[in-house]
């Protein structure tokens, strides 16, 4: 998603901002009667147009999609996990149904705050770079440099989303499943906190708000890749 954001500014960079810079390190003389008006005027074309590079409809769909996954994969493990001990777990009540549309749409509103972010982030250096007669390898790299920025938050944001959401999904089912407790289970490689490390293998409630990390179950810390796993009574 973030690429073709990039694939778009790229695109739009060339057809609004490119014309602006001549020889790599001036603003061209046109007939504007103010050289800058024109340059403005180019500028907010761009950013104008980048504002439609996700319309809403699409994104709602894709969150809504991205939450529905992880409810099966959620599902299926922890049906995986009940039928040891021939429970069967919730797949769907309103309870589900309606965290899951309150998390397609808090996830919706991130995705769109950090294209707003990105968007104004890359005006904003576009509008310094021009005036300053910065070159067409100056703009095309700081186009890349916001892109891979937004990236990398936008991996950060998937990663924590995914690890609460199916944490919360299983919680809710194995309560509900009849599990009032859970282990601590880590990946149990270099990559594990410290402080999870020596959560591994310890059993809390549930319901417990100092248990786990700070009242945190499994997965729901930032990064967190640790799993509950449930104790049935």
């Amino acid at each position: 998603m973030i690429r073709k954001w990039k694939k778009e500014a790229d695109r739009l960079a060339k057809r609004y901002v490119y014309p602006c810079v001549k020889g790599g390190q001036q603003i061209l003389k046109t007939d504007a009667q103010d050289p800058m008006d024109d340059v403005i005027n180019r500028l907010n074309a761009m950013s104008f147009g980048l504002q439609d590079l996700q319309p809403d409809y699409l994104l709602n769909q894709a969150t809504q999609q991205y939450v529905r996954a992880l409810n099966t994969f959620s599902y299926k493990n922890v049906k995986m996990q009940t039928a040891i001990i021939g429970l069967n777990p919730v797949e769907n009540d309103k309870n589900l149904s309606n965290y899951l549309k309150g998390k397609a749409m808090e996830n919706m509103k991130l995705v769109q705050n950090m294209k707003d972010d990105w968007r104004n982030k890359i005006a904003s250096d576009l509008y310094r770079e021009v005036t300053q007669g910065c070159s067409i390898q100056d703009i095309s790299a700081d186009i890349m440099k916001r892109t891979d920025m937004a990236y990398n938050h936008a991996k950060l944001i998937a990663n924590d989303q995914t690890g609460t959401i199916i944490s919360d999904l299983n919680t809710y089912r194995n309560k509900q499943a009849g599990a009032g407790s859970y282990i601590w289970q880590t990946m149990e490689d270099d990559r594990v906190r410290p402080a999870h490390q020596d959560l591994d293998g310890k059993q809390f409630d549930y319901d417990d708000p100092n248990g786990g990390d700070d009242g945190m179950l499994p997965g729901q810390p930032i990064n967190c890749r640790c799993v509950a796993t449930p104790v049935f009574d």
